[in-house]
């Protein structure tokens, strides 16, 4: 029997129509089939007059870009799903021309304002020929077909379009890495709000090339950029100086975690794990009650928790804004404290707290390391909730009793779903919670506005993003939102002062229901 399900199109014709409209067909599904095919099929069977754009229908040609449930994606290679609504709109932020057709001459408009070509108008001061390795260094960042998918689901370019998105920022990268172009394409980078970005990697994951615009693009400028001698801006060179002169991105406030526990070691009868607790610079000096869930959290579930007393921050503010010697002096330093740790301790897991260090251990720390001195580092790392279900397992966790009823939703970290692959697991550990009703937030991973430096160098901008956030949370109705992030947490607390939700950390919702549960 054939399967049929509901899409929902975006309508408008500017000639004869008042307001834009949504449009429902019955569509008869066909195994494989994909987005671009369902256009087809209702301008096939019911409509021949809706618009929209397809030219290869093979990936290449990158025009059928439109947005699928709320996120820009190419039609010709995204699969319809029969179990679910189709809901189909233009691209965001662009004029619409008729129905799915969007007019993108504000995109083409700033691709020639950065001159998109190998520049030759100036002394040549490179070499001729442009040699097989640096043709392999650029072969990764080519391969954009234009879609501007990604600037569609930029959150930057949803604020404003000071920030010319992550295909412009990617092109003047290509350029710049073009050892025959002889313009100044840092200039042009800086120009063009380089470090507006929160690398929060939303369009890496949409790209249907997988570009990795965060590392491959923004951050190769800033780094060139610090190079070649501009400024941070304050906010994000404090966090720099602080990390040389301390160890520490923050100043003390309170009495650090480090400090407080008064030793390294904290061990269960029978343990069936042993790990590394890797704090990072926010759990350490403002969230210290987090880091103590934390260790009460898996001690409860038989792991033997060790804390070095000697750490240092992975300097995921270095990383981020471009100051590699700052970022690669810390990798250096947390690979011999956790390596000596773990020889001494005898763990060879190391568990953080904290998406951004997760991220910044795994993505930065790991390949230049292994880079430097042909070997990664000697220990696995794992986000808490990620250790909790995939190590320990779910089936061994040791059920919390203690009843939170409370209407829960997720804000899931930049950092730790597109920058770690770590989606479900948080959810899965909320769900655990007597009593908590797990509320589905759409927009779970839209970004805060907190990270790549942006609330540290433009906290409007941060404040504009983390407004809009805040609508998609106070949508879902829940009373508490919750997070696996230092920073977000941080943020989001921000965002909702004058408000009833609250905010938790997973840890600390957690702990408070293995003591509810001993009352």
């Amino acid at each position: 029997m054939t399967k049929t399900f509901k899409a929902s199109v975006f309508r408008y014709n500017p000639d004869s129509d008042d307001a834009p409209y949504f449009q429902d067909f019955d569509v008869e599904y066909e195994p494989g089939m994909t987005v671009l095919d369902v256009l087809l099929y209702i301008q096939d069977k019911y409509d021949s007059s809706l618009a929209f754009r397809w030219e290869c229908r093979g990936g290449q040609c990158g025009s059928c870009a439109v947005r699928v449930n709320k996120i820009a994606r190419i039609a010709c290679r995204t699969k319809a799903d029969p179990d679910k609504e189709l809901v189909l709109e233009p691209l965001e932020k662009m004029p619409v021309i008729k129905d799915l057709v969007t007019d993108i001459s504000q995109v083409t408009y700033r691709l020639r304002r950065i001159r998109p070509y190998v520049a030759r108008d100036k002394p040549v001061q490179h070499p001729e020929i442009i040699h097989a390795e640096q043709i392999e260094k650029l072969r990764e960042i080519r391969k954009c077909i234009e879609c501007s998918a990604c600037i569609s689901n930029c959150p930057i370019v949803h604020e404003t379009w000071d920030y010319p998105g992550p295909m412009i920022i990617r092109q003047i990268a290509r350029l710049e890495l073009d050892p025959r172009d002889v313009e100044d394409r840092i200039a042009m980078a800086m120009n063009e709000m380089v470090y507006t970005c929160t690398t929060c990697k939303m369009c890496e994951d949409i790209c249907p090339k997988s570009i990795k615009i965060p590392s491959l693009a923004v951050e190769l400028l800033r780094a060139k950029a610090v190079e070649a001698g501009y400024p941070l801006a304050e906010g994000q060179q404090g966090f720099i100086d602080s990390v040389n002169a301390t160890g520490r991105a923050v100043p003390e406030k309170d009495t650090p975690l480090l400090k407080d526990l008064g030793t390294e070691e904290f061990l269960v009868e029978n343990p069936r794990g042993r790990v590394g607790f890797f704090t990072g610079c926010l759990i350490d000096y403002r969230m210290q009650s987090t880091g103590k869930a934390l260790i009460d959290v898996l001690n409860r579930n038989g792991i033997d928790v060790i804390v070095p007393k000697e750490q240092w921050c992975c300097a995921s503010p270095a990383f981020r804004t471009g100051d590699l010697n700052t970022a690669h002096a810390s990798a250096r330093r947390v690979t011999e404290i956790f390596e000596t740790a773990g020889e001494k301790y005898n763990f060879d897991t190391v568990v953080v707290a904290c998406a951004g260090c997760g991220k910044t251990l795994r993505e930065d720390h790991y390949p230049f390391i292994e880079e430097e001195r042909g070997i990664p580092p000697k220990y696995k790392v794992y986000d808490m909730a990620e250790y909790m279900m995939n190590v320990i397992g779910k089936e061994n966790i040791v059920p919390p009793k203690g009843r939170i009823d409370l209407k829960v939703t997720y804000h899931e970290p930049c950092h730790l779903g597109r920058g770690q692959h770590v989606y479900d697991e948080p959810i899965e550990l909320l769900k655990l919670i007597p009593g908590v009703e797990y509320i589905d937030d759409p927009y779970k991973n839209r970004c805060c506005g907190a990270g790549g430096g942006v609330r540290a160098g433009q906290r409007e901008l941060s404040q504009k993003i983390a407004n809009t956030k805040k609508e998609y949370i106070e949508a879902t109705g829940a009373d508490m939102v919750t997070t696996e992030c230092p920073f977000c947490t941080i943020q989001i607390n921000d965002m909702m002062k004058g408000t009833d939700m609250k905010v938790r950390y997973i840890p600390d919702l957690l702990a408070e229901s293995y003591r509810k549960g001993e009352e």
